[in-house]
């Protein structure tokens, strides 16, 4: 029995395909398999972020001691946020990937947002005892927070406590709604006192001429 043959230009065609999509599944097997365990921090993140203006009234305390003395009303709220190469989660992808930094900052938005919504919804005036629990991994730092950042997305996940009422003065760092600058108004004009009018300048006398003398007769 004889075996068919390919002619050489297309056994040479068919080798370069099956060789390129060797290697481009070579290639996407690491970058879906990216998992980069980062350490964010906090304050620097909601300086890069819109979390002022997600929490508005609300106060965030992180690190498991912050809630201790609060009025709890709701207790280990875990919510996972996502942050991904699409424009503002919408749209085409950025026509540059993002920074893994800026990637985490978005997941962090999509954590505390959901966290927010939680608080509002449970007449929360707080979010207190933030942590990290990437997978149910405890994560307790009051300056830093978990970020893990694949090839296409970040992930954040934070456990939290609710409460309500005055919080106890702490020392650990607290995202408080920004305290509105009151603009003092414009000092008042200083009253001028009217200048007096000045007296109008002495009219101008005038000496009459004397008369030419008359011309003598001889």
């Amino acid at each position: 029995m004889k075996h068919a043959h390919l002619p050489l230009p297309r056994r040479r065609g068919a080798l370069a395909a099956a060789f390129a999509a060797a290697t481009l599944t070579a290639l996407a097997l690491p970058a879906q398999a990216r998992n980069v365990r980062l350490m964010e921090s906090v304050p620097d993140t909601i300086r890069a972020s819109r979390v002022h203006d997600i929490l508005g009234n609300l106060d965030m305390r992180f690190g498991s001691e912050s809630s201790r003395g609060a009025n709890i009303v709701r207790r280990d709220v875990v919510v996972k946020g996502v942050g991904t190469t699409k424009l503002d989660d919408v749209g085409e992808d950025d026509r540059v990937r993002p920074r893994d930094h800026e990637l985490c900052a978005r997941a962090f938005e999509d954590a505390v947002t959901q966290l927010a919504f939680a608080a509002r919804g449970g007449r929360a005036t707080a979010i207190v005892g933030v942590v990290s629990n990437y997978e149910g991994n405890l994560f307790d730092d009051p300056d830093h927070f978990e970020c893990h950042v694949g090839a296409l997305k970040a992930a954040v996940t934070l456990r939290a406590q609710l409460a309500a009422g005055p919080l106890a003065p702490t020392a650990v760092p607290v995202i408080s709604p920004p305290v509105p600058v009151t603009v003092a108004p414009p000092p008042a004009p200083i009253p001028v006192a009217p200048v007096p009018d000045e007296a109008p300048p002495p009219a101008p006398t005038f000496q009459p001429v004397p008369p030419a003398p008359a011309p003598s007769s001889n």
